[in-house]
C-alpha cells in the first residue's frame, strides 16, 4: 500500500514539475514572440537594459540618433518596463490621434501611480480620466476658460507685470519671478479665486519649490523607471528631493481647500474649488471619486501646468528679442500699426496681427517647451507598421523631432517667424507645431495659453524694449531639459518705450 502510494505521489509531483516547465517555456516563448513583434531599438543590456540611453546629458540627442538608426518607432527595455519612442509627425498623428482610444492611457510609472496616488486629471486613465476632465473643463468655463471675459483677468495681470518692468528703471533684471508671478496670478484667479502680490513671500517660496521640482525632470525619470533608487543614502541624484517638494506643494494646495471649505457657501461659488466642493456636496452618499483629494490634485495638474508652459515660452521669447532684434522691431512695428499707442493690444486684434503670430509660432517651435510631452500608454495591444506594441507599453511621444524636422522646416536651428508667412502675408504652415500636442491628451490650457501669450507679448513689444546687459555677450540660446525645455537663467534689460 505504501509503494502504490508513493508512486502515486512521485507520478503526480513529476506531473507537477512537467506543468510548471511547461507554463515557463510557454512563458519565455510567448514574451520571446512579443518582444520579436515590437519596433527595433537598441539591444538591452542585461539588468541594465537601455538605461544607457536614457540617461544621458542630451536626451533629444540621443532620441535623435536612434531614429536615425532604427526609425520613428524605437524599442527601450529598461527594468520590468518596455517602451516605445514615437517620433516624426505622421506617426505620431497616426498613433496618438486616429488611434488615440487605445494610447491614451498612463503608465504604472511611480509618479502617476504612487506621487499621484493616480488622481488628479494628468495621472488618471480611461473613464474616470474623462469623466474628471470633462467636469474642470466645464467648471473651468463658469470663470471664463476659453470665453472672451477671459481678456479681463489675463489684461490685469498685463499691466502689473509692465508696472513691475518700469519700476526698474531700466537696470538689469531676471525676468522670471516677475513673468511667473504674473502668469500664476491668472491661474490663481480662476482656481483659488486671489491673486498674491509681487514679491509675496508665501508665493516666492512656493514658486522655488515648483521650479527646482521641474528642474529634476531627469530625477523623477529615474524614479519611475527604479523607484527603489530613492533610498540610496545621502540622495546624491535627488530622488528623495522629487517626493519632498511634491509634499510641500500638496501640503500648501490643502490648505487652500480647508480655508475654502471653512467658507464655503453654494449660493456663492466664487472659484473652481468652490464648484468641486458642491460637486462633492452633491454626490454625498454615493460611490463616487469626487474627493477632496482628488480636488487637490486636479488644482495641482491646472496651477503647474497653466503657470509653467506660458512662463516658459515668454522667458524663451525674450531671450529670442535680445538675439533676434529685427524680429522685436517688426513685431512692435505691427502692434504700433494696428492697435497704436493710446490702448492695450485686445484679443480681437489677432487676426490684423498675422506677424505676431508667427513670431509665437516660431518661439514654441524653437524653445521647444515639452518636448517629449508626458508619457502614455497602450490600453491594449496595438498593431502598426507590421509590429505589434502590447498592451500597457510606454509610449514617449517625440514631439521634438517635429520641430526640428529640415523637411516640414527648412533650416530647423534658425529662429524665422516669416517661414509662417506666405506671399500674401497670411499666416500658413503652423499645424505641425504641436507644443500643445494633439489628440485626447491636447493640452486642455491651450487656448488660455494662447490668449495670455497673444496678450503679453504684444503689450511687452508695444511699450517695452528688451535689450541685452552687454551686447558684446548675449545670453546663449539653451535650455536645459526638466519637466519643460527651459532657458538658462538670464538677465536683461527692459527699456520703457517713449
Amino acid at each position: 500500500m505504501f509503494s502504490a502510494l508513493f508512486q502515486l505521489f512521485t507520478v503526480s509531483s513529476g506531473l507537477i514539475w512537467t506543468l510548471l516547465v511547461l507554463v515557463v517555456v510557454y512563458y519565455l516563448w510567448d514574451r520571446h514572440q512579443r518582444l520579436k513583434s515590437l519596433p527595433p531599438g537598441p539591444t538591452p543590456f542585461p539588468l541594465l537594459g537601455n538605461i544607457l540611453d536614457l540617461a544621458t546629458k542630451d536626451q533629444l540627442n540621443s532620441f535623435r540618433k536612434l531614429r536615425g538608426t532604427y526609425g520613428d518607432l524605437v524599442t527601450l527595455h529598461v527594468g520590468s518596463f518596455t517602451m516605445v519612442v514615437v517620433s516624426g509627425y505622421s506617426t505620431l498623428r497616426e498613433l496618438f490621434v486616429k488611434r488615440g482610444d487605445v494610447t491614451s492611457d498612463r503608465p504604472d510609472l511611480f509618479t502617476f501611480t504612487e506621487l499621484s496616488k493616480g488622481e488628479g486629471i494628468a495621472s488618471r486613465s480611461g473613464l474616470e480620466w474623462k469623466t474628471h476632465r470633462t467636469f474642470a473643463i466645464g467648471g473651468l468655463r463658469d470663470f471664463g476658460f476659453g470665453k472672451k471675459s477671459i481678456e479681463g483677468k489675463i489684461m490685469d495681470e498685463v499691466e502689473v507685470f509692465l508696472h513691475v518692468l518700469d519700476e526698474k528703471h531700466g537696470q538689469p533684471i531676471h525676468p522670471e519671478p516677475s513673468i511667473q508671478t504674473s502668469v500664476a496670478n491668472i491661474i490663481c484667479s480662476i482656481v483659488f479665486g486671489k491673486r498674491f502680490e509681487h514679491g509675496d513671500p508665501v508665493l516666492i517660496k512656493l514658486m522655488d519649490i515648483i521650479n527646482e521640482s521641474l528642474s529634476l525632470g531627469g530625477s523623477a525619470g529615474l524614479l519611475n523607471l527604479m523607484p527603489s533608487l530613492r533610498y540610496v543614502p545621502g540622495d546624491p541624484i535627488g530622488l528623495r528631493k522629487v517626493i519632498n517638494h511634491s509634499e510641500k506643494i500638496f501640503e500648501f494646495l490643502y490648505h487652500v481647500i480647508d480655508a475654502h471649505q471653512e467658507d464655503f457657501n453654494e449660493d456663492n461659488i466664487k472659484d473652481f474649488i468652490d464648484v468641486y466642493l458642491k460637486e462633492i456636496q452633491n454626490k454625498k452618499g454615493e460611490e463616487t471619486t469626487f474627493t477632496v483629494s482628488q480636488l487637490m490634485f486636479t488644482i495641482a495638474d491646472m496651477f503647474i501646468a497653466g503657470m509653467e508652459t506660458t512662463t516658459t515660452t515668454l522667458l524663451w521669447a525674450i531671450l529670442f528679442f535680445l538675439h533676434y532684434p529685427d524680429v522685436q522691431k517688426r513685431c512692435h512695428d505691427e502692434v504700433t500699426r494696428v492697435v497704436g499707442e493710446g490702448r492695450f493690444p485686445s484679443l480681437s486684434d489677432r487676426p490684423d496681427m498675422p506677424y505676431i503670430e508667427a513670431t509665437i509660432t516660431e518661439i514654441l517651435r524653437c524653445g521647444d517647451i515639452a518636448p517629449l510631452g508626458l508619457p502614455h500608454a497602450t490600453s491594449e495591444d496595438v498593431k502598426f507598421n507590421g509590429h505589434i506594441i502590447p498592451k500597457g507599453t510606454i509610449l514617449i511621444s517625440n514631439i521634438n523631432s517635429v520641430h526640428t524636422d529640415p523637411v516640414l522646416f527648412p533650416e530647423p536651428d534658425k529662429f524665422n517667424p516669416s517661414r509662417f508667412i506666405d506671399n500674401d502675408g497670411k499666416v500658413y504652415g503652423t499645424e505641425h507645431v504641436i507644443a500643445f500636442f494633439f489628440g485626447r491628451r491636447v493640452c486642455m490650457g491651450e487656448t488660455l495659453a494662447r490668449s495670455e501669450l497673444f496678450l503679453f507679448l504684444t503689450s511687452m513689444v508695444q511699450r517695452i524694449q528688451f535689450k541685452p546687459v552687454n551686447p558684446d555677450n548675449i545670453p546663449p540660446i539653451k535650455g536645459h531639459l526638466g519637466v519643460t525645455h527651459k532657458p538658462y537663467a538670464y538677465e536683461c534689460i527692459a527699456e520703457k518705450r517713449v
